[in-house]
């Protein structure tokens, strides 16, 4: 799919946005929760990145270099601020670089699972986009109510009264 802009994220239609989102989904979830733990009921789930993290350092760098080409998928997907990358960027950085002490790194890995975080971050601006997209042809649609003349007059602070309150002069705006 050819990267996209953000006229695109607001022109494409919703079966669009919800294809490329379900296969980030299975990307997210293959990297961080495809596979759960025996005895845990389902709740601690182990993703590929996961798995080869627990070999020493090599695995780590493996882990990093697949979370960044999966953030590189979404900003290639959608049109991400840069807020938005900073803030993947950041979950990656801080998974890897935790991720480098040995065992607590690698149960941090399993439990904050970078790559899914980083996947409702951009749902959640899509979300966004899209529903501002939605108010602004609401919007459109509504009649624009005129304001009242005297909204439009400035006031303008003249000098400080006795009772130290700023007393004001009304202004009529210029022609």
């Amino acid at each position: 799919t050819p990267r996209a802009d953000k006229r695109d994220l607001l022109t494409m239609n919703q079966a669009e946005v919800d294809k490329r989102l379900k296969r980030l989904r299975r990307q997210a979830k293959f990297l961080d929760a495809c596979f759960y733990v025996p005895c845990t009921c389902q709740r601690v789930r182990l993703g590929v990145e996961s798995l080869v993290g627990l070999v020493p350092v090599i695995g780590d760098f493996a882990g990093v270099i697949m979370s960044l080409l999966f953030v590189s998928m979404i900003c290639g997907r959608f049109h991400t601020p840069a807020s938005i990358k900073t803030q993947m960027f950041l979950n990656v950085a801080l998974d890897f670089v935790i991720g480098l002490v040995p065992v607590l790194g690698d149960i941090f890995d399993i439990l904050f699972k970078a790559n899914m975080r980083n996947l409702e971050l951009i749902e959640r601006h899509v979300k966004e986009v899209r529903s501002s997209a939605q108010a602004i042809e609401l919007g459109a649609a509504v009649p624009k109510v005129k304001a009242p003349a005297s909204a439009y007059i400035p006031r303008i602070p003249i000098k400080k009264g006795a009772a130290g309150r700023i007393l004001e002069r009304t202004r009529a705006p210029a022609a």
